[in-house]
């Protein structure tokens, strides 16, 4: 079975199922492009959905601003003091605690996945150098010589990246 066959059977109890033709897996890779617009624009579209699924339901819910609370406390530490009554309110609720940590790590690691990826690729281009020489050296019979790091272009020593 796949996640999305899964996951409509649990969305079968509230008569909901995920149409074959969407694309989630695309849907969720954009979801690193421009990620503090993509961060707003979710908490923006989730706060109406909730409003709209919990007015007159929750007595926590009195206006647009309780529901972005919700929203955006979902997607930050997952706890608040609102919680969702309806089935609606309680998927949209899940949905935001699974995917919430990512989209605000993202929101605040923009610039620091950059200089991930910078880092990445010059030590992939210094393994790919290291192995040309061991494997021109096993070619020749002689023993390696001592690899040498690629030429960095700032003195300054790699800092630490968290992933």
């Amino acid at each position: 079975m796949t996640w999305k066959n899964d996951l409509n059977y649990g969305l079968a109890a509230f008569g909901l199922k995920i149409p074959d033709g969407l694309p989630l897996d695309q849907w969720a890779g954009k979801l690193t492009e421009s990620p503090c617009r993509k961060a707003a624009g979710l908490v923006a579209a989730s706060s109406v959905v909730f409003y709209a699924a919990e007015r007159g339901h929750n007595p926590k819910v009195k206006d647009i601003f309780d529901a972005m609370v919700y929203t955006s406390t979902c997607l930050s530490v997952g706890y608040g003091d609102i919680f969702a009554k309806t089935p609606v309110g309680k998927l949209l609720g899940t949905a935001l605690m699974t995917i919430g940590p990512a989209v605000a790590a993202q929101t605040l690691d923009g610039a620091a996945n950059e200089r991930r990826d910078a880092v990445q690729l010059q030590t992939l281009e210094t393994l790919k150098q290291i192995l040309e020489r061991l494997s021109a050296a096993k070619r020749e019979g002689e023993a390696p010589a001592e690899p040498r790091p690629a030429a960095r272009e700032d003195a300054r020593p790699p800092e630490r990246i968290h992933p």
